[in-house]
């Protein structure tokens, strides 16, 4: 079945045949490999290297939707712990070029491999004693077709990875699209990735709680085109609630920059912004809760010093994402805002010490590079750029 030109490509430490001509729709591809993903790839090893840590198991992974199978292969090659990795997919060109790069890589004694549609082949594993410690929904778009077959076939106490590449919807440019999607209202603000992540989660934690199954995220992160989020499945009623109650809203005024989270799966606030009386901008619901354990991220980081294959980058995004661990809900876009102020942009730093110095928790963000993540009200934030001109 490999009936199509191949290049080879080196990733971790996976050495893979890929499709050798990049198709700019990628539906069109032969076989699906996108190259941008490395990062993607890179924290999904990193994640369950650090999983398996704290959980002091061996463990079986599946990546329903395997492509080339890269990402299956490095998990087989580069964690430890993994005993099995399971893949599928429905193309049979995929099928034929992940056994080929299984067999290159010498790892077919961990690995499996079904020419499968990714929902039919996680709910043949659905039934107790079957199901997976990890699942990574890797698909082209939204994972929201897989996901209540996914949490039925994980264990309790497994890491569910999503990614979501349909940005679009997320961040509130196609609003109907979301509301199909996810369930969730988006709008349209600076700090619109953020927002991505918590709807994604959210929508997550509704179809777990459906199973009376909790999901609670460990990390989080939306980089170049897609959101990202690891969520431990914790099975019974009261995991689901305590998910539950971690749902709501985000409201933001378009006057004054203040913003609002309100718990509750109803909106039940007010939609006059309470600092100037403009109408407000309500997206959800979605998760309000931590994106990110600290905890968690330290282990990942612990996994560095023995895997120095990991790029610079993929160092700096976990880096920044334990500064913001912890932090409050939402940050503020810095050039944007400036631009809406007519200020000069300072230096991040210089901003997040003045909010510091005035008693607020302030830090970076990796969603922005020019993003302060606080919770300091907007006034604040806005006393700190005019003190900084």
């Amino acid at each position: 079945m490999l009936d199509f030109p191949l290049r080879p490509v080196e990733e971790g430490l996976a050495k893979v045949l890929v499709p050798a001509e990049e198709v700019r729709a990628p539906k069109k591809a032969p076989v699906f490999y996108n190259p941008v993903m490395a990062l993607n790839r890179d924290i999904a090893v990193l994640a369950l290297r650090a999983f398996c840590k704290r959980s002091r198991k061996t463990v079986r992974a599946c990546e329903p939707l395997c492509g080339c199978g890269i990402r299956g292969i490095r998990f087989a090659l580069e964690v430890p712990d993994v005993g099995e990795v399971v893949m599928g997919d429905l193309n049979p060109r995929a099928i034929s070029l992940t056994n080929e790069n299984v067999r290159r890589n010498n790892v077919a004694d961990k690995v499996r491999i079904f020419l499968s549609d990714a929902n039919a082949l996680m709910t043949s594993f659905s039934a107790p004693g079957e199901r997976f410690d990890y699942i990574d929904i890797d698909p082209f778009g939204s994972p929201s077709p897989f996901l209540d077959s996914a949490v039925r076939s994980v264990k309790n106490s497994g890491l569910l990875a999503i990614t979501a590449t349909d940005m679009a919807p997320l961040c509130g440019i196609y609003v109907a699209a979301c509301m199909r999607k996810y369930g969730s209202v988006p709008i349209r603000v600076g700090y619109a990735k953020e927002l991505a992540l918590r709807i994604l989660v959210g929508a997550l934690v509704r179809v777990a709680a459906s199973h009376e199954m909790g999901a609670r995220p460990v990390l989080c992160h939306a980089t170049d085109h897609y959101a990202r989020a690891y969520c431990i499945i914790r099975r019974g009623a009261g995991r689901a609630s305590e998910s539950v109650r971690e749902l709501g809203y985000v409201a933001h005024c378009p006057r004054c920059y203040e913003r609002e989270v309100l718990p509750g799966l109803l909106w039940s606030g007010d939609w006059a912004c309470p600092s100037c009386g403009a109408r407000r901008l309500v997206a959800g619901p979605l998760w309000i809760g931590r994106l990110i354990d600290k905890a968690f991220c330290e282990y990942m980081a612990s996994e560095l010093g023995e895997m120095n294959w990991i790029g610079r980058r993929t160092r700096k995004l976990l880096s920044l994402m334990m500064e913001e661990a912890g932090g409050p809900p939402t940050y503020y876009p810095l050039a944007r805002l400036c631009d809406e102020l007519q200020l000069p942009t300072p230096p991040v730093r210089a901003v997040i010490e003045a909010l510091r110095e005035r008693g607020w928790w302030a830090s970076r963000t990796h969603l922005d590079p020019q993003g302060v993540r606080t919770d300091a009200p907007a006034k604040a934030v806005i006393e700190a750029l005019r003190s900084l001109r």
